[in-house]
């Protein structure tokens, strides 16, 4: 029993340590990275390449006519620009326990595209973190130059989808199946 006690005031005070720290977010701009060859996009792939999907499961509070939210989406957004420099945009939200809580992030840096690998390697050189839960900004920072992800390599094939709309078929890594990421106008 001693033990448990322990256990949770030592998990209270490290959470009231942690939120501490994050309640005061520093605003920091770092310059793009030079970690990267120096080259630019190519063979069409300049431009906005978006992925997301959601839940059909739909949440509402017990206050009548409240809408929560669906129980989970996602985004996930690539800018390729004719400079070799891109954007990264990802957005979730989720709902449990009836609070709903959506993660925001954004990240830039350099691409390098390799159109004979059918790769394209990022190389980050500075990112955004937003947190919100019930309405409420919880976190809203740029992250530390050791919090940005390292470079990440995605191999790539282009392709139409059904409808007709232009796709670029990525493999991130870690995974097996390519996300259908479309072209956006």
């Amino acid at each position: 029993m001693k033990k448990l006690f322990f256990t949770a005031i030592v998990l209270v005070i490290a959470t009231a340590c942690n939120s501490q720290r994050i309640a005061k977010p520093k605003k920091i701009k770092y310059p793009l990275t030079t970690m990267a060859p120096d080259r630019t996009a190519t063979n069409g792939l300049q431009g906005t390449w978006m992925y997301g999907n959601f839940s059909t499961t739909e949440y509402w509070s017990v206050s009548p006519g409240k809408y929560l939210g669906n129980a989970f989406q996602f985004a996930i957004a690539f800018k390729f620009n004719d400079d070799g420099t891109y954007e990264q945009y990802f957005s979730s939200s989720t709902v449990i326990a009836g609070a709903n809580t959506y993660h925001q992030s954004f990240s830039k840096g350099k691409a390098v595209i390799d159109t004979v690998a059918k790769t394209i390697t990022t190389y980050p050189a500075s990112a955004h973190y937003k947190r919100t839960k019930m309405g409420v900004v919880e976190e809203d920072r740029d992250l530390l130059p050791k919090e940005v992800s390292g470079i990440t390599v995605y191999s790539y094939r282009k392709g139409v989808e059904p409808n007709g709309t232009e796709a670029v078929y990525l493999t991130m890594q870690g995974t097996k199946d390519a996300l259908a990421f479309l072209k956006k106008l």
